[in-house]
């Protein structure tokens, strides 16, 4: 492998990093054709050319039916939320022509070709999630090595950066006192995550993680967008929000001034619709009244993954670490030490620390199939050699089933929180004689109900002898690989052989599909 050919990219909901490690182990975020490292992930689309970054973003004001935003809140869905340049596209598609552009600037950069990378993923992505993400890279024409979970490429990031803070030179040794419990509270621009691990000598265990995939600085900012259209409601009698085009100068506005905020106590904004306009003053007070139930939301989910789910009390978290750009707002830091009792860390730059600790984890894999040629010194690549990262599953993981009385349920194999990769079996009993092929419909989601559940995907159990009895045994088993992606098998008990099993995924591309969708992005001229 050439130097610089296998990187981590963190694929944001409002930003993207790309990242590698120098030959001292030492993480470099590889900036973009403008010489920034963070790229917004905007994309504009005008006949066969596309514009992706700043300038994509700076004309969504003026053509809100040719650019894409947000589109990582979309993962998992057969289509964008509507139109671009007239077209339905895929956020696959559109997420690809972002990982090309950031590709094509990172080789440009580095001076070599770009194969491979580990891509970040927010933990609580389900498995039809994460298969989108993992086409996305495949439109590309990316080989994924991995999925990471993002609050895991941070703790990696931070073990490292203490270590080097410590004085020391080999990339994982220990963690500050040895062992160390963190809290790492992710909110970027539309996720949400909040994860506890356990960190020890070159040992990284997710022990819990929740969060929500649809709670991200988005949300604040559509909180101002509300505010400003009622009060130009209030005084002039129409909402500036019902025209896309002044919606879409109302959201890059309420971005502005969600930041300014950050750092001062007001901000100003101008609202302009049908020949009319309204200076704003919007207080850090008012900001935050009006957010309030966003911030509580975030607080829930803090209190229910160290309480509910990790088992542990305040007093054992060591420390917070707060990932993602939206945790600059001064709410979030209140609310995380008015809950956790302590100071939560920001040492760490929240928009690059993720595609750190996904370049990081790319090495550990690269230096563990014994890659001859990763470009590190040799104490560093045995310090990655012997780097062990444990996750876990966001979502209980089962298999729809039928209960008198109570309808169809989520029959649980594996439930949420549970270390990966992990296997679990069940025997199901043949409903009729004769049968040769059954269907097994897979279920990911927290809830009991099968109606509220995420279905993966049918998975059909085939080539089952034509002998079989009723209720013959077949024994299913579900399992969670170390990227959180499912897979499935069966097994006749009767005759103790294996059959056949597919998980047909409805949203899953096809590799036939996925190729069409390259050369669409191949044709493109990306700027």
């Amino acid at each position: 492998m050439a130097d610089g050919t296998l990187v981590g990219i963190d694929l944001g909901t409002t930003m993207s990093a790309i990242a590698r490690l120098d030959r001292d182990g030492t993480p470099e975020t590889i900036a973009n054709e403008a010489n920034d490292p963070l790229t917004p992930s905007v994309i504009y689309l005008e006949g066969n050319r596309a514009v992706v970054g700043k300038v994509a973003r700076d004309a969504a004001a003026d053509a809100p039916d040719q650019v894409a935003m947000f589109v990582k809140r979309d993962m998992g869905s057969p289509a964008y939320s509507r139109r671009v340049d007239g077209r339905v596209l895929r956020p696959e598609t559109l997420s690809a022509i972002l990982l090309r552009k950031m590709r094509m600037d990172a080789e440009r950069r580095i001076g070599g070709p770009i194969s491979r990378a580990v891509i970040t993923v927010p933990a609580f992505f389900d498995d039809v999630r994460r298969n989108a993400t993992q086409d996305a890279g495949r439109i590309a024409g990316l080989e994924v090595y991995d999925l990471l979970n993002e609050p895991t490429a941070a703790a990696l990031a931070y073990a490292m950066q203490a270590q080097r803070r410590a004085g020391h030179r080999t990339a994982l040794l220990d963690v500050p006192g040895g062992s160390m419990t963190a809290l790492v509270f992710d909110l970027g621009g539309g996720t949400l995550d909040v994860t506890v691990v356990r960190l020890r000598s070159k040992h990284f265990e997710t022990i819990a993680t929740e969060g929500e995939v649809q709670l991200g600085g988005k949300d604040w900012d559509e909180k101002i967008v509300e505010h400003a259209a009622r009060e130009f409601e209030r005084r002039f009698g129409s909402d500036p929000a019902e025209d896309p085009s002044r919606r879409a100068r109302l959201m890059v506005q309420a971005e502005k001034a969600k930041i300014f905020l950050s750092a001062m106590p007001s901000a100003r904004m101008e609202v302009v619709h049908a020949g009319r306009s309204l200076e704003l003053t919007i207080t850090r007070k008012e900001f935050e009244a009006m957010t309030a139930g966003l911030v509580e939301r975030a607080r829930v989910a803090t209190e229910l993954v160290v309480r509910k789910e990790a088992k542990l009390a305040w007093d054992q978290i060591d420390t917070v670490l707060m990932v993602g750009g939206s945790t600059r707002m001064p709410m979030i830091k209140d609310m995380l030490r008015k809950l956790c009792g302590k100071e939560p860390s920001d040492q760490l730059d929240p928009d690059q620390v993720v595609a750190h600790g996904a370049a990081i984890h790319a090495s550990i894999l690269a230096a563990k199939a014994g890659e001859g040629t990763l470009p590190l010194e040799e104490s560093i690549r045995s310090d990655f050699q012997s780097a062990a990262v444990i996750n876990v599953n966001s979502h209980n993981l089962g298999i729809e089933a039928n209960r008198p009385g109570r309808g169809t349920v989520n029959s649980v194999l594996i439930p949420k929180n549970t270390q990966i990769p992990f296997a679990q079996s069940r025997v199901f009993y043949l409903p009729a004689p004769g049968m040769t092929k059954v269907q097994v419909r897979v279920l990911e989601g927290d809830a009991e109900e099968a109606a509220y559940c995420t279905c993966i995907g049918d998975c059909w159990i085939t080539g089952l002898p034509p002998d079989l009895p009723k209720k013959a045994p077949v024994q299913v088993r579900l399992a969670y690989g170390a990227d959180g992606r499912v897979g499935v098998m069966a097994l006749d008990m009767t005759h103790g052989t294996f059959a056949r099993t597919e998980i047909q995924r409805a949203s899953k591309l096809s590799d036939e599909e996925v190729r069409r969708e390259a050369e669409f992005v191949a044709s493109l001229e990306i700027h």
